[in-house]
Order: structure tokens, then C-alpha cells, then sequence
């Protein structure tokens, strides 16, 4: 399971498991994001794990330059595909976050939907945080979606089942050593497939502390993706503007 996001992220079945996660959903953080930033029209927009590219897209359409790397080629794919059928272009690269080689600079680095924390080690989930910062334009945005810890702790559901199509999926779930783990287990007639999700859980404050030893100042804080105030005991979503 150390290496579980190469199965998970490749399989054909994740966008089953996420279709819920829509454009909709995407756009409405892209407005957030964009009315709580000072990003030039036409400015050069990085997305980190950009997945199948919602959040590129939709950068796209408003007149960014958006440049997305992701792991999975199979995402990345969809994304190209999406792209090209919203008339659109984006520049999508394969890459892990541990290791981003670029020569560009960017007006906005995003990194969202809970693409944070995977790996087994502090030095590993932070390096391309290290590697932002430099690629960032001064009195620029990072921006990371995270889950937010302590209502995952408070209101974990421990098993969920639902269907899509003739697909029945289960999800288990648990936190074991500090990290929220989820068992995704999806039949199909008599075909049974089993992925799993590990990702750590870092404080509000940890993060921030990070954040702040590499050189950027926390600027903003929001619980959901419309920009309401964060709550640590309500709000779903931790959102963290970080200011270079």
C-alpha cells in the first residue's frame, strides 16, 4: 500500500468513485480562489496533481496560461481530451511532486483537492512546497486544498456503499498511525477490484509551521469552497492561501 496512489490514480475506476466531485464543484473554487488573489489576467497558472485537469480547465477558459503535471497518465489523458473538447489549451505533463524540474515562473501555484500527503514521510508530503517557493513570482499564491483534520477525526464514517451503473462500491475507512485510510472495494457482476487511500493527518498548525520555515506568510483561511470562515470543529475543507 507505501505506493498505493499509482494503482488507485491510474485504475480506470477512480473517476467512477469521484464523479460526484464535478465541474461545478471546480468552478466554483477557481472563482473563490481567483477573487481572493491578485493574479494578472493571462498570468501563468501552476496546478500540482492536476488530476484529469477540472481545475485547469476551467483556469483555461478564463484567459490563463495553465501549465499541470500529474502522475497518473491515464488522469492526465482524460485531462488532454477535456482540454481539447472545451476548445482550450493547456500545457499537461506527467510528474511526481517529489521531484518538479521547471525553468518557468509562475503568478499562482494551486494544489487541491486533498493532493497533499500521500507519502510515508514529512520531508517527502513538504519537498514540493521547497520547490514552490522558487518557481513562485513575488506577492504570489500557493494555494492548498486539504481536508481538514479534526472533522475527519470527529465525524469519520467508517463504511459508505453506494451504486454507479451496475458498479456497487464500498468505502472503509479508519486512521491508523496518524494517516485516514480508505479501502475502496468496487464489484462489477462478478469482477472485483480493491484500492486503497492513505493520506497523513497534518494539523492546521503544522502545515502552517511548514509553510512558514520555507518563507511564506499564511494569508487566508477558508472552510469550503465558496469562502466561507474555517471552523476547526465544522468546517470540511481546510483552504490556505500562502503569500510569497
Amino acid at each position: 500500500m507505501n505506493e498505493w496512489y499509482k494503482n488507485w490514480f491510474s485504475s480506470d475506476e477512480y473517476l467512477s468513485v469521484y464523479r460526484h466531485r464535478d465541474n461545478e464543484d471546480a468552478q466554483k473554487l477557481i472563482n473563490h480562489i481567483l477573487s481572493e488573489t491578485n493574479i494578472i489576467k493571462e498570468g501563468i497558472v501552476l496546478d500540482a496533481a492536476c488530476g484529469a485537469g477540472r481545475h485547469s480547465i476551467n483556469l483555461a477558459k478564463k484567459g490563463f496560461h495553465v501549465v499541470g503535471f500529474d502522475l497518473s497518465k491515464t488522469l492526465l489523458n482524460i485531462g488532454k481530451s477535456d482540454a481539447q473538447s472545451n476548445n482550450v489549451s493547456i500545457d499537461l505533463f506527467c510528474g511526481d511532486l517529489r521531484n518538479i524540474k521547471l525553468k518557468k515562473k509562475f503568478d499562482l501555484i494551486i494544489n487541491l483537492f486533498t493532493s497533499f500527503g500521500y507519502f510515508n514521510t514529512d520531508d517527502e508530503n513538504f519537498s514540493f512546497i521547497r520547490t514552490a517557493y522558487d518557481l513562485l513570482n513575488e506577492n504570489c499564491y500557493y494555494i492548498l486544498d486539504y481536508f481538514n483534520p479534526e472533522y475527519i477525526r470527529n465525524n469519520l464514517v467508517q463504511e459508505s456503499k453506494r451504486e454507479f451503473g451496475s458498479k456497487k462500491i464500498t468505502e472503509r475507512r479508519k486512521i491508523e498511525n496518524e494517516r485516514v485510510i480508505k479501502e475502496i472495494i468496487i464489484q462489477n457482476g462478478s469482477a472485483l477490484d480493491s484500492f486503497f487511500e492513505s493520506v497523513q493527518l497534518y494539523s492546521r498548525e503544522k502545515i502552517i509551521g511548514e509553510f512558514e520555515k520555507i518563507g511564506y506568510r499564511c494569508a487566508k483561511i477558508f472552510g469550503d469552497y465558496t469562502g466561507s470562515k474555517f471552523v476547526q470543529s465544522e468546517s470540511q475543507r481546510l483552504i490556505l492561501f500562502f503569500e510569497k
